[in-house]
């Protein structure tokens, strides 16, 4: 089986009774856009099979699963380091978005990295900067900018998305809307 040095993931978080609203439509559950995974779940994808004994993983976590994604790390091999990535997100025309939540409006969204031995003989730069401001396009859809950086970061590094939506240049993919580079 092949083995990669570099995860980036955007799980399927299951969000109970959240909500999510397109645009100006109504709100819908999550679980009639896409399938979605209990912690459990995500916890027992065999990532530690395909991941070298050096490796980077960057998570797509919100706020209200930022305990459940670090955990998630461990689970799969890594310690957590850092946040890689703070998404801001922008509406079509430029103007910052607001989700509602229960206690602050909600603008980002972070991407977590976590680290399993050590990535220094992989890492090309120190010039890649933690904000991205980027649209928000559909629902759950991150920027192109992230793979950007992280390709700037680890250039040479064997890499998969995890939860895939579509397949870019350089990346092996997994997930239930493309077809999947490895099977777990």
């Amino acid at each position: 089986m092949k083995k990669y040095q570099v995860i980036y993931a955007d799980p399927a978080w299951k969000y109970g009774s959240k909500h999510y609203q397109d645009g100006e439509r109504d709100f819908k559950k999550l679980e009639t856009i896409y399938n979605t995974m209990s912690i459990p779940q995500i916890k027992e994808l065999p990532i530690k099979e395909i991941t070298e004994k050096n490796a980077a993983c960057f998570m797509w976590v919100t706020d209200s699963h930022l305990k459940e994604g670090i955990e998630v790390l461990e689970a799969w091999g890594f310690g957590y380091k850092t946040i890689a990535f703070v998404w801001l997100k922008k509406y079509a025309n430029g103007s910052i978005c607001v989700n509602f939540a229960p206690h602050t409006l909600k603008s980002t969204e972070i991407c977590l990295l976590g680290i399993k031995g050590t990535m220094k003989d992989f890492k090309k730069s120190n010039n890649v900067r933690q904000l991205i401001e980027a649209e928000r396009t559909e629902h759950s859809k991150k920027p192109n900018e992230a793979r950007l950086r992280i390709k700037e970061l680890y250039p040479n590094a064997e890499m998969i998305e995890l939860f895939a939506r579509e397949k870019h240049e350089g990346w092996d993919v997994w997930g239930n809307e493309v077809e999947s580079s490895v099977a777990l």
